[in-house]
C-alpha cells in the first residue's frame, strides 16, 4: 500500500472537483492517505513535482522518509483534447471495465509494482492519462537511486515522447532525446533492430536521490514551465546533451534546468524496459477509441479490463464496436467512431451521425448544456470566423472551446434536443 497518494490540481475549483470524484473511489484500498495539491505556481509538471518533493521533505523526518512511498499523479490541465472530461479530469475517465483510469492504475500498481520497488521509500511520478502494463517488472537489478520505465514503441510514437538511446555495446543508457524527429532518432542510434524505440513513461526516485535536489535546487518561483519528464530525464546517461538548458530566453528557467542537470547527473539510475504493448495513452479521442476496438493492443494486453463499450446507461442496448457511450439514457442510435457521455435523449428516437463527440454538463442552479463537435475538431484552434458543423456562428477570433455557441437549458432532454437541432440547422440568433 502507498503511504500517500497525491493528485495535483491547477486551481482551487479543480481541487474541489477532484476531491469530490475521489470520494467515490475506494482509495483506502491502495493508499493510507490521499491528498489533492493545488499547484499555484507556473512551473508546469516539473515545478509541481519539485513543490511536492520539497513539501514532503520539509515536513517528514529522515526515519519516516525511509518508510514512505508516495504516488504522485499529475492531474492538472483542462483536457481540451477530450472536452467531455474537462469538468472532472482525465484521471477520472471511465474505461470499459467500469472503473476510472485512476482505479485501474492503482490496481495494476498494487499487483505488479509496489512490492518490487526499493524498500528505502521514495516517490513514483506518473501521468493521469496513461496506463502501463507492469506485469514483466520483477524488481530492480541494482541499488540505483532512480528507476525509469521504458516501453518498446513504434517510431512515430517516439516523436511525441522521450526516447532512451541505449549504447549498442553495453546496453547502458547513453542519453535521452525529447520528442525527436525520425532523422534524429536514426542519427543518435535510438532505433533498435526490431524497428522500435524505447519511450519514457513513469519513474521512481528514492529519497536519497531527492536529498540532492532538496539541498541544491533554487527556491525561486518559476515563471516558465519545467517538465517532469524532459527536464528530469535529459540529464541522464553516459553522454547526455545539455544544449536544451540554454534553449530559453528565461534566465530563471535556465537556472532550474542547470541545477537539475548537475544534481541528477550525480544520481545512480536504472532503466527497465517493459516491452511492447505496455504503454497506453488516453490523451485523445483517437487513442481512446482505438483502445476499445475488439482486437486492440489494449484489450489484448488487459483482457480482464474490458466489459462493454456501453457503461452505466439506461435504455441503450447496442452501439457500434468503434463507439463508447457512458452515463446516458433514452432511445438512440449511436453512429460509428463516436463518444457519448451524460446525455438524456428522452423518449423520441434519435439517430446520431458518425464521428462525433456529444456530452451534457450539469451547471449550477439545475441548468444543463449539451455539446456536440466532430471528433477530429481541434477545440483549441483559433479561427478568423468560427464555424460549427459548417454553419456560420457569426463569432470571430475564437476557438470552439471559447465560443459561446451552446445553449443553457432547464433539463438534460431539452438541452440535448436543442443542441442537436442547431447542430443540424444552424444557431438561432437568440443563442448568440
Amino acid at each position: 500500500m502507498w503511504n500517500k497518494l497525491i493528485l495535483t490540481a491547477g486551481t482551487e475549483s479543480q481541487n474541489k472537483v477532484f476531491k469530490k470524484q475521489l470520494s467515490k473511489i475506494p482509495t483506502n484500498d491502495y493508499a493510507e492517505k490521499t491528498e489533492v495539491v493545488t499547484d499555484k505556481s507556473r512551473g508546469g509538471s516539473g515545478g509541481a513535482t519539485l513543490n511536492v518533493i520539497f513539501d514532503i521533505m520539509e515536513n517528514t523526518t529522515k526515519e519516516e522518509l525511509e518508510r514512505t512511498k508516495v504516488l504522485l499523479v499529475h492531474t492538472g490541465g483542462l483536457s481540451q483534447r477530450m472536452p467531455h472530461l474537462s469538468a472532472y479530469g482525465k484521471v477520472f475517465a471511465t474505461l470499459p471495465n467500469h472503473k476510472t483510469i485512476l482505479e485501474t492504475k492503482l490496481e495494476i500498481y498494487k499487483n505488479h509494482l509496489l512490492d518490487n520497488l526499493p524498500q528505502t521509500g521514495g516517490i513514483m511520478v506518473t501521468a493521469s492519462d496513461v496506463i502501463e502494463n507492469m506485469e514483466s517488472f520483477k524488481g530492480m537489478n541494482s541499488n540505483a537511486a532512480m528507476l525509469f520505465f521504458a516501453h518498446a514503441s513504434k517510431i512515430e510514437i517516439g516523436t511525441q515522447h522521450g526516447v532512451f538511446v541505449m549504447d549498442k555495446k553495453t546496453n547502458k543508457l547513453k542519453r535521452v532525446l525529447q520528442k525527436p524527429t525520425v532523422d534524429e532518432m536514426r542519427k543518435e542510434g535510438a532505433i533498435r533492430e526490431d524497428g522500435t524505440v524505447l519511450t519514457d513513461s513513469c519513474y521512481f526516485m528514492t529519497w536519497s536521490a531527492l536529498q540532492d535536489l532538496y539541498i541544491g535546487c533554487p527556491r525561486k518561483p518559476l515563471t516558465e514551465e519545467l517538465c517532469c519528464y524532459a527536464d528530469f530525464m535529459r540529464p541522464l546517461g553516459s553522454d547526455p546533451s545539455n544544449d536544451y538548458v540554454w534553449e530559453t530566453t528565461c534566465q530563471n528557467l535556465a537556472t532550474y534546468r542547470k541545477a537539475l542537470y548537475v544534481l541528477l547527473r550525480r544520481s545512480t539510475f536504472e532503466v527497465h524496459a517493459l516491452g511492447k504493448n505496455t504503454f497506453f495513452h488516453f490523451g485523445t479521442y483517437g487513442e481512446f477509441l482505438e483502445s476499445i476496438l475488439p482486437d486492440s493492443d489494449f484489450r489484448n494486453a488487459f483482457p480482464r479490463e474490458f466489459d462493454s463499450n456501453i457503461i452505466f446507461c439506461d435504455g441503450l442496448k447496442s452501439t457500434p464496436t468503434s463507439s463508447f457511450v457512458e452515463f446516458s439514457s433514452g432511445i438512440c442510435e449511436v453512429g460509428k467512431n463516436s463518444v457519448i457521455s451524460g446525455v438524456d435523449f428522452g423518449v423520441s428516437k434519435i439517430n446520431l451521425p458518425d464521428n462525433i463527440i456529444m456530452f451534457t454538463l450539469a451547471l449550477d442552479k439545475e441548468k444543463y448544456v449539451s455539446i456536440v463537435i466532430k471528433i477530429e475538431e481541434d477545440m483549441k484552434k483559433k479561427y478568423d470566423r468560427v464555424k460549427w458543423n459548417g454553419h456560420d456562428t457569426r463569432i470571430d477570433e475564437k476557438s470552439i472551446w471559447e465560443a459561446p455557441i451552446f445553449r443553457i437549458c432547464e433539463t438534460r432532454v431539452s438541452s440535448c434536443q436543442t443542441t442537436l437541432e442547431e447542430w443540424e440547422n444552424g444557431i438561432k440568433e437568440t443563442t448568440l
